[in-house]
C-alpha cells in the first residue's frame, strides 16, 4: 500500500536526481533539500504572522527564510567555517 503524499513526494521534479557528475555535487542535494523545506517554512512564517497580526513579521520571516535557505544551499561550507571560528573564539575566553 502506498500513501498519496508519498507518491506525490516521489514525483516532485525538485526531488528527482539528475544524471552525470552534477548529481554527485553536494550542492545539488542541498538545493533540493532547501527547495523542499521552502514550502513548510513559508507556511509557518505566514501562520506566525497571522497569529501575531503583524505583516512586518511576515515580510521579515520570508526574507530570513530565503536568506537562510540560500546560505544553506549555496554557502554551507563558508557558513560552517564562520560558525566554527565564532565558537572557538567564544570558548577561548
Amino acid at each position: 500500500m502506498s500513501f498519496p503524499l508519498f507518491d506525490l513526494a516521489k514525483d516532485l521534479a525538485i526531488a528527482r536526481s539528475g544524471e552525470g557528475t552534477e548529481a554527485d555535487d553536494p550542492r545539488v542535494l542541498r538545493r533540493r533539500i532547501a527547495g523542499i523545506a521552502w514550502a513548510p517554512g513559508a507556511i509557518l512564517v505566514v501562520l506566525l504572522a497571522a497569529w501575531s497580526k503583524s505583516w512586518l513579521i511576515g515580510i521579515a520571516g520570508i526574507a530570513l527564510l530565503l536568506v537562510g535557505l540560500w546560505l544553506f544551499a549555496e554557502r554551507a561550507e563558508q557558513t560552517a567555517a564562520l560558525a566554527r571560528r565564532i565558537v572557538r573564539r567564544n570558548s577561548a575566553r
